[in-house]
Formats: C-alpha cells, structure tokens, sequence
C-alpha cells in the first residue's frame, strides 16, 4: 500500500474541496470540547482578593437558599448532557459526511457540501448504533472491573491496586485500537452502503488481513495529529502565560486583571483554531477513507 500516495491524494481532496471543511469541524465536535466564562473585564482592575473579602464571599454563598443551589446543579448537569448529545449527532453528521466526500472525489464524482452533508446523513441512525455498540460493551466491562478494583483496595489495603497498574497500562492502547477499528467499520458502512453488522464485519476483515499497513498509518496519523494538536495550543499557552506568571508572581488580584487579554485573544484565536482544527479532521477521516478504499477497492482507485 503507497501510504505517501494516500496523504497526497488526501491532501489534494481537503485542499480541492473545501466545503468539506466544515464538515470537518462538526466531525472535530467529537475530539475536543470548549468553555466558557463569564466576567466583567471593566470590574476586573477593581477587583481585590483582600482577607476581609473572602467572610463576605462566604455570606453571600450562605445567603442563597439550598434549593437554589439544588436547582442550579440539576440544571448544569442536564445542559452538560444535552452539550454532550448534540456534539455527538453533530460529530456523527460530519463524519458521515467526510467519509461519503472522500468518496465521491476518489470516483471522479464532483463534490459539494450538500451532496457530501445528504449522502453521510442516509447512514445517520447506523454510524450512531456503530459507535453505542462499543460504548455499551465498555461499560459492560468496565463496571465489574470498577467493582473489582475496589473490592482488592479494601482486601489488601491498597497494596493489591499496585498489581492492577500494569492492567490499566493495557487500557490505553486498547481504546487506540477499539478507536482505529470503529473509524474503519464507519468507512466501511458509508463507502460500501453496507448494514451495521457487514460493517463491522468488513472493518475485522481488512484489520486482519493488513495489520502491519493499519498501524503504520495509525502510527503517521497519530503522531501527525498529536504534533499539530501541540501547534495549534501554542496561542492559547502565549496568551495564558501573563494569568500564571502574575498568579505566581503578584498574587490572585494582579491575575484577575488579565483575565480579559485572556479571554479576548482566545475568543480572537477560536474561530482560526476551528479552521484549523476542521481541517486536520478532513484529513484524517479522508486518509483512513482512502486507506480503506486501497484495501478493500484498488481497482476504484484512480491512477
């Protein structure tokens, strides 16, 4: 398999087509998350962490009633349940999307956003049973593990957890590939129009078959991603490192007053970074896409 030609091709597609971008970054809702806050920049400077403050904070938490605090909690973990949904249904559009883009272009078929956003969408309810599936078969097996580890805590007062380490040490290159094998078993679903089990089928038979070509490309794509990743945050530590430095330094009164250089250079760097970010995913769902498509359909691909 010509890992470089699939990069390429990759490369030329993202740039070529870039409707596909957005896309991307609702595919992108899946691997990141973002925050706010809340402030007033024009109190910031008058802000003062004194002693005598601190009771006053303190009676003002005291003076609100428990059930306010009751409400305010139920409310912020409906809306963080709610945040995590529609991140899901947006990250599975985008990437049924990406992959039935990707498709199309390595067909010669022309390639619209629309026509990319339709065709990923027929498959919608299917890349969402794809994903629960694992997810329920982890839970399945992580609640006993759980319980276990905690059961031999208390047994062997905490000496016991020492032989599981190496255990969880496995845990992480396992979700790597349980990660690797759900985005080929999506492509599979999307590029071939197959049922969700044929899909799975499909992703096991290509993972057998070609392990050594499957975890070179894992292994470009993740350190590519991982480095890009780590470029694309350098904005955000440049702009954060006046709040800790005058945190370490001056103490909390001096860090509140830059909190909003810190707050406006990041809102001001957002919407490069979701650029950006967009189109590191449209790479990357694109080179697995094609990938699968070398494996599986050479003669479809052009020459």
């Amino acid at each position: 398999m010509d890992i470089f030609g699939i990069f390429k091709r990759a490369w030329d597609i993202t740039w070529k087509y870039k409707g596909l971008w957005v896309l991307g970054i609702l595919a992108g809702c899946s691997t990141g998350g973002g925050g706010g806050g809340s402030g007033n920049a024009s109190r910031a400077t008058e802000f003062r962490m004194r002693g005598d403050e601190l009771p006053q904070i303190q009676r003002w938490v005291e003076s609100v009633p428990e059930e306010t605090w009751t409400t305010i909690g139920i409310a912020v973990i409906i809306g963080g349940l709610l945040l995590v949904l529609i991140t899901w249904v947006l990250a599975t559009l985008g990437t049924g999307g990406l992959i039935a883009g990707f498709r199309m272009a390595d067909e010669g078929e022309a390639v619209t956003l629309g026509r990319a956003f339709q065709d990923g969408a027929k498959h919608f309810w299917k890349l969402l049973l794809i994903q629960l599936i694992p997810g329920l078969l982890a839970l399945l097996l992580i609640v006993p593990f759980i319980i276990s580890f905690a059961t031999v805590g208390a047994l062997t007062a905490g000496i016991g957890l020492v032989c599981l380490v190496p255990l969880l040490c496995l845990l992480v290159p396992l979700s790597i590939l349980i990660g690797i094998y759900i985005q080929l078993t999506q492509v599979a679903l999307v590029n071939d129009h197959l049922t969700v089990r044929e899909s799975f089928r499909a992703a096991w038979d290509v993972t057998r078959n070609q392990p050594g070509n499957i975890l070179i490309m894992a292994l470009v794509l993740g350190v590519g991603n991982f480095i890009a990743s780590l470029v694309l945050s350098i904005p955000f530590f440049l702009l954060a490192i006046p709040f800790l430095v005058s945190l370490m330094g001056e103490g909390t009164a001096a860090a509140m007053s830059n909190i909003s250089t810190l707050l406006i250079g990041g809102l001001i760097y957002l919407p490069f970074l979701l650029v950006a970010n967009g189109i590191l995913r449209t790479f990357i769902t694109g080179s697995w896409t094609l990938t699968y498509r070398d494996m599986i359909h050479p003669d479809m691909v052009d020459a």
